[in-house]
């Protein structure tokens, strides 16, 4: 803080006031813009140099992290192989030739990935560090494990997924022009619809019987359920870690406070969906509810174990 923080944001505070000072109103906006990346920029290096770095890890810290990435990979296989049974069930291909099968299969990864990577992420830090005490920077390991998981379930959900359900109907249907629906539409693209509807009346699928504000509403949703769905590998690793912080007597204890987390979660996802429909709540208040709540949760349980470790400490 004395020898880079503080005098970085000094000297930047100054060559804000003297743009003010000068009437450089564009100047002193740039200035401050800068000011954010800059500090930015050096709170990263510093974190990583001074705490993230592989040569500040011990070997028990290191083991932990790894642990808790190949439980995470491993769970989000099997989970992902789970899921594909249902719709293969389902679409009645499971004799079909092999090349046609094996299509749909991979076609299908895509999909089971928007619910595995959160469920997978979430347990594997419950095998890998429940019922353990861990330091600080286990626990900023496994955030940066989740954010990279959260950024890998962005891009499925925004563009892989899409893809991936209008090449299994098109395998499945053996035709190339097979319209889209919401979810064969990539995030972009639902963003445009929602424009383009917004702006003049417009012909929805049939599907929707000729009800434009129900396929608006529809969009809509699906657009900002990606967004929220996205984020929560990230809001269960805060989860998880506010509940297990200080170490939980018993590892599966925290198990079922994680998979009552997640059936809550995906429970509250879908709440809300009717009255989206209905017209009565708006879209982005329905997906982005279960991350508030769950955000609101971890952030509690984080405040009041910060607060009792302070009371803990002997005065002086």
């Amino acid at each position: 803080m004395s020898r880079i923080v503080d005098p970085l944001i000094g000297d930047l505070q100054h060559e804000h006031a003297e743009a003010v000072r000068g009437g450089r109103v564009w100047r002193s906006r740039a200035i401050q813009i800068a000011a954010w990346i800059a500090f930015g920029k050096v709170l990263a290096i510093c974190t990583w140099r001074d705490d993230l770095a592989p040569r500040n890890w011990t070997i028990a810290e290191r083991r932990a992290i790894v642990k808790t990435a190949t439980a995470s990979i491993l769970l989000i296989i099997a989970i992902t192989a789970l899921f594909e049974i249902p719709p293969m069930e389902r679409a009645g291909v499971w004799w079909a030739p092999h090349g046609l099968r094996t299509r749909l299969l991979l076609a299908l990864i895509p999909q089971a990935l928007v619910i595995s990577i959160t469920v997978g992420a979430a347990l594997g830090i419950v095998l890998a560090i429940g019922g353990r005490v861990f330091s600080r920077r286990v626990a900023e390991g496994v955030v940066l494990l989740a954010v990279v998981a959260s950024a890998l379930s962005f891009v499925n959900m925004g563009w892989v997924v899409p893809a991936a359900n209008q090449a299994f109907r098109v395998t499945l249907s053996g035709r190339t022009d097979v319209p889209k629906g919401p979810p064969e539409l990539t995030l972009g693209e639902l963003r445009q619809a929602i424009g383009a509807g917004e702006r003049q009346p417009f012909q929805p699928p049939a599907r929707f019987f000729g009800d434009a504000s129900r396929y608006l509403r529809d969009i809509k949703l699906q657009y900002h359920s990606r967004w929220a769905l996205s984020f929560s590998p990230m809001v269960f690793a805060l989860l998880i870690l506010s509940i297990g912080a200080g170490g939980f007597p018993r590892r599966w204890v925290l198990g079922i406070a994680a998979v009552g987390a997640i059936l809550g979660y995906y429970l509250l996802l879908f709440v809300g969906r009717p009255s989206v429909f209905a017209g009565t709540m708006p879209a982005y208040v329905s997906a982005w509810a279960p991350n508030v709540t769950f955000g609101l949760i971890a952030t509690f349980l984080t405040l009041r174990r910060i607060r009792s470790s302070v009371d803990d400490e002997p005065t002086r």
